[in-house]
């Protein structure tokens, strides 16, 4: 990586030469001496940055791009909204109740990156029992562990109280933080305090907030040590702040890294939020809210505002360079001022091949400064060519320790690929430490087995000693005693959770949610006074989930995104563009590759019509994915006898599968692919396109549905009212119609095996029984 260190100075000789000769033909042209001094105090150089006033669109928006001193200072519009003081963070998304002697627990919130006052403080809403003494029972307030405030609880505020804490600096330092709610109460002055008493309890409301007096600007002289801030900022209320323009007539090469780009900004943010996308001339005439922005093509490709900024600011790239620069733009008639990000290149192949040094974790941290021109990038090894690892940690876990007073960890959210086909008995397996202290009264209770008392009041003490691991509501105990008689390595035990009916249950999305709870308290009752000091349970991060599976290669909904992603990633996945695009398709389209790459980091190729001999040649190697109105698409005009849903005059006939067309909206279907039957494409189509919404192809709800739902069938459709659901194929139909005729024993089943085979076994019996009655009969017939 080299830094470019003569782009201003290549910048700042263009800009006065340009300057001089403007003033010449003004002089010339009669003006005089003093309109030409006062163009030249209209050039703006800023700290050693140059400002290029830039006509977006003639009736668009009129931006000023500014490009960035290298090692200077620039302020520029933070994410935290202007309109409204400060930023608040809601940290509790239902009420947080602390019961019992001893209580506490944890939660986290996020200061943003934001130019700040003096002024942060916490707010908490609270009521408790009224039963609890003033004199004994508190509520501590700790950040980062760090004791912050106690409050005592008195009697009079039961009911509902406020409770105001002031922040300090380290408390309001940009990242997140650790707050910790302690609570101590009791209901009696006596020594015996029953930790079980339902009268001791304590509520955090979901109303409680941080507020972190943040300001509307950010001041940075290091921008790229901070990417992928302020595109996307994580944790806080929006998410994504940034979108990415690219040329009006981008190249497939182009736009498959751009789709790379967004979905890595995407898979970073904590609800996996798509970035958005526009054409140049889009960006041009945009109105509404402006937002940060990430260019990127090749230095010819652009036409219109972007070319415009490129050429005034001097932004070069040659043979295979990658050159990255930031420029702070102000619009016209709008406070404040935004970040783009230039990544330009001599070619777009060269965009291509470079891009990983955003994309990849161990590159894009060894980023820095606000100019950059990249001529060559390390090999790195590539994570989608390792096997997929499924840990607590993987899916933000940290390392769980579990007490008295915190005996039980927050929910965890746990969700495995849903293009896995699981194939045989799935497990969580727990790799679990235990306090020597627990272990070794486990051990006595082992030894004292002399009296029938003594055995029995050990096991009533310990062995109600456990971990339990509530998996989607359902509780699953594993006995500290029965631990002890498993095998393991040193002071590492594992307990194996099954999860197998948690991940098949089909009225489920294939989430688990996940809690430890550590049954280590008092079990003699309350007048046991024994503050458990050194009792505790470990959960290692690294503990596994076990789940056996395949990738499927149905032409099925069932599991999606498969085919299309499997554990190569999505090498053999390709996307079919057509040739004109527009920012709804193409933020659509960004939300569709980040759902398909969620779980990969691999790139998606793209194809764009129309094709020519070699790129169809090329794409019967590809499953396909085909986003958009049919009619866009030359090359499929010549095979639409084998798509699966039939069309008149481009409308797609949804009739044979029990939808009605005028209330359908969108429609998904997945087939063999029409140009190599060992393939599967895809198509996802808006049916009915009104005003407004040209490019549109999918919907949200829709992706969600076949991420989720896992039901078998080739068609998905959403209708108006936005409900989605797997259309019945044909074939079903009709033998649902025709089941009396086709399957009569269907209607009428069989005789059983075992009746058949009873019935001749009574007949022979009651024939041997009536033979012998009337031998019988004879005999006694014959004596008289």
């Amino acid at each position: 990586m080299v830094q470019d260190g003569t782009l201003l100075e290549r910048k700042e000789r263009r800009s006065r030469i340009m300057t001089t000769d403007r003033c010449e033909r003004i002089m010339n042209n009669g003006f005089g001496l003093r309109k030409a001094i006062l163009l030249l105090g209209a050039v703006i150089v800023a700290s050693g940055s140059y400002s290029s006033a830039v006509n977006a669109a003639d009736s668009g928006r009129q931006v000023k791009a500014t490009a960035w001193k290298e090692g200077t200072a620039v302020s520029t519009d933070s994410n935290v909204s202007a309109l409204s003081p400060g930023y608040v963070h809601r940290f509790a998304n239902e009420p947080i109740m602390l019961t019992g002697v001893d209580r506490s627990y944890d939660v986290y919130y996020n200061v943003p990156k934001a130019e700040l006052g003096g002024n942060h403080y916490l707010e908490l809403d609270l009521s408790y029992s009224d039963l609890l003494l003033p004199s004994q029972s508190t509520l501590t307030v700790l950040v980062d562990n760090k004791p912050l405030k106690s409050v005592s609880l008195t009697k009079e505020e039961a009911k509902q109280r406020k409770v105001t804490i002031a922040l300090g600096p380290d408390e309001a330092k940009p990242g997140f933080h650790k707050l910790t709610f302690a609570k101590h109460g009791v209901v009696s002055d006596d020594f015996c305090e029953d930790p079980d008493n339902p009268a001791n309890w304590l509520q955090i409301a979901r109303s409680s907030f941080v507020y972190i007096d943040s300001k509307a600007t950010w001041t940075t002289a290091d921008p790229l040590k901070e990417f992928p801030h302020p595109f996307i900022e994580p944790g806080t209320t929006d998410e994504v702040y940034g979108t990415i323009v690219v040329p009006d007539a981008p190249s497939p090469e182009l736009l498959s890294s751009a789709l790379e780009l967004a979905a890595r900004l995407s898979s970073l943010t904590a609800a996996k939020k798509p970035v958005p996308m526009m054409t140049e001339s889009e960006w041009a005439k945009a109105d509404g809210k402006s937002a940060h922005v990430i260019a990127m093509g090749s230095v010819g490709a652009w036409t219109g505002p972007v070319k415009k900024i490129v050429e005034e600011n001097g932004v070069r790239a040659e043979n295979e360079e990658l050159a990255l620069d930031y420029m702070s733009l102000e619009e016209a008639g709008k406070t404040g001022s935004k970040q783009m990000l230039l990544l330009s290149a001599a070619k777009d192949e060269a965009i291509t091949e470079k891009l990983r040094v955003l994309t990849s974790p161990k590159l894009a941290e060894q980023l820095t400064g606000s100019h950059l021109v990249i001529r060559q990038t390390p090999a790195v090894a590539d994570d989608g060519d390792e096997p997929k690892k499924l840990t607590l940690a993987s899916f933000g876990s940290e390392h769980l320790l579990l007490n008295e007073t915190k005996p039980e960890s927050g929910k965890l959210n746990v969700g495995v690929p849903s293009y896995w086909k699981l194939t045989g008995e799935s497990s969580l397996e727990l790799k679990l430490k235990v306090s020597p202290l627990l272990m070794a009264e486990i051990g006595e209770r082992t030894e004292r087995k002399s009296t029938k008392k003594t055995k029995e009041t050990g096991a009533d003490r310990y062995g109600k000693y456990g971990l339990t691991v509530t998996v989607n509501g359902i509780p699953k105990t594993v006995s500290l005693q029965e631990l002890t008689k498993t095998k393991h390595q040193g002071d590492t035990y594992t307990a194996s959770i099954p999860l197998t009916n948690a991940l098949q249950d089909k009225d489920g999305s294939g989430v688990l949610d996940i809690t430890f709870t550590a049954n280590i308290g008092h079990t003699e009752g309350p007048c046991i006074r024994d503050t458990n000091n050194g009792r505790w349970i470990f959960v290692d991060k690294a503990s596994t989930f076990n789940v056996p599976h395949e990738m499927s290669k149905d032409s099925s909904f069932q599991h999606w995104p498969a085919p299309f992603v499997s554990g190569q990633g999505t090498d053999r996945t390709a996307i079919l563009v057509p040739q004109q695009v527009n920012g709804t398709f193409l933020s659509q389209l960004s939300r569709l590759v980040g759902d398909l790459t969620s779980d990969t980091s691999r790139r998606i190729a793209v194809f764009r019509e129309p094709l020519d001999d070699q790129a169809l040649k090329q794409l019967k190697d590809y499953h396909v994915i085909v986003p958009g109105d049919l009619g866009q698409f030359p090359s499929l005009q010549k095979l639409r006898d084998k798509l699966l849903l039939p069309t008149d005059n481009d409308r797609l006939q949804l009739g044979k599968y029990n939808a009605i067309n005028e209330t359908t909206d969108y429609a998904a279907w997945i087939q063999r692919s029409v140009w190599n039957e060992n393939r599967v494409m895809a198509v996802f189509q808006k049916v009915n396109v009104g005003g407004g919404e040209q490019g549109s192809f999918v919907h949200p709800n829709l992706l969600q549905y076949l991420k989720n739902a896992k039901k078998p069938g080739q068609v998905v459709i959403m209708n108006k009212a936005k409900a989605v659901f797997t259309a019945a194929s044909p074939s079903d139909s009709k033998t649902s119609q025709d089941g009396e005729v086709s399957n009569p024993t269907e209607k009428a089943p069989g005789i059983p095996v075992w009746l058949m085979v009873l019935i001749p076994v009574l007949l022979v019996g009651l024939l041997i029984v009536f033979i012998r009655m009337r031998r019988k009969e004879k005999r006694d017939a014959g004596k008289q």
